[in-house]
């Protein structure tokens, strides 16, 4: 059975699109639950929601054999190494409490104006949000889409991509995907293969490790970590973690090693590169300077972007 033609197991439904508020200069307001309710806002093109069912569409036929029949990748879920936690979990076989089991699960996709400038453009992001994160930050502003999704094929990935290159994305945003990096790097390659003309930014939490980050060279052409905590941070410790600041410090100079000095198109929108986001939370001093400190050394050419609408969720 080919992974990459159609999912593992049946699913019933298609993952929901993204919402977005967006307020135009001119005071104007668009709610938008489904694409049609953005296809007056200008910039947006092609902004008519196909309504062929993901689960319906036909097998793809343009994928090398070698590539639709090497399921060598599942073998990662396993004896799950995919995060710094090192949990070794049998995903293969069990469904982990917090990143789901092997199959890839989105939990909403579509255009996003809710990112910096240079991310979002004037047309917007082709956001897709990944199920499952081995974090649970009482931050977390999508809890229900990390924690549940709809299984999708490969196959099904690269048609969501298409259809968000097709409504004028600037570029292809993955959000969540570390549970996920296995099945992406498959996906990233077929897109890459084919010459899919946007970038491929990859926001993640930080919290990666490093031979991860390193099997995504050549695949990914933005990184957007967003960068959280410093060492012994309550926060680290709310989310699960311990570690966070010392393996995302190592994660995130092999992002800017890969991908270089941050490049922009004739419109100033990101086309390579890293960019840090800070969004700050109530921290003591001493753990505010260290992430100060480690902002304002990075390498030149990273663009940093510091914000200030953390919100407890919990």
């Amino acid at each position: 059975m080919s992974i990459i033609n159609k999912p593992i197991l049946k699913n019933e439904k298609s993952p929901t699109q993204q919402s977005d508020i967006i307020i135009e200069s001119n005071g104007k307001i668009h709610i938008s639950f489904l694409w049609d309710d953005l296809k007056d806002v200008p910039g947006l093109i092609n902004g008519i929601q196909d309504e062929t069912p993901l689960t319906s569409l036909p097998a793809i036929s343009w994928i090398s054999p070698s590539v639709a029949n090497d399921l060598d990748f599942l073998n990662e879920f396993r004896s799950c190494q995919l995060c710094p936690k090192h949990c070794g979990f049998n995903r293969m076989e069990r469904v982990h409490p917090t990143c789901g089991d092997y199959q890839l699960r989105i939990g909403t996709f579509g255009i996003s104006f809710g990112d910096e400038p240079e991310v979002k453009g004037s047309r917007g992001s082709g956001a897709i949000m990944l199920s499952g994160c081995p974090l649970k930050c009482p931050s977390c502003h999508n809890p229900e889409k990390v924690a549940d999704g709809v299984i999708i094929s490969v196959y099904d990935f690269i048609k969501i991509c298409e259809e968000l290159l097709q409504k004028g994305a600037h570029n292809i945003q993955i959000l969540s995907p570390t549970v996920h990096f296995p099945t992406l790097r498959v996906a990233l390659k077929i897109l890459k293969d084919s010459a899919f003309p946007i970038p491929i930014l990859l926001k993640s939490s930080g919290y990666e490790t490093i031979d991860q980050i390193k099997q995504l060279a050549g695949l990914i052409d933005i990184y957007l970590p967003d960068f959280k905590f410093g060492s012994c941070s309550k926060w680290s410790k709310k989310a699960g973690v311990k570690n966070y600041f010392e393996k995302a410090e190592v994660a995130i100079l092999e992002m800017i090693r890969q991908v270089g000095p941050i490049q922009f198109d004739a419109n100033g929108v990101i086309m390579r590169g890293v960019l840090v986001r800070h969004v700050e939370s109530p921290l003591p001093p001493e753990e505010r300077e260290q992430i100060r400190s480690f902002l304002n050394n990075l390498p030149p050419g990273v663009l940093v972007s510091s914000l200030n609408n953390f919100v407890l969720l919990e």
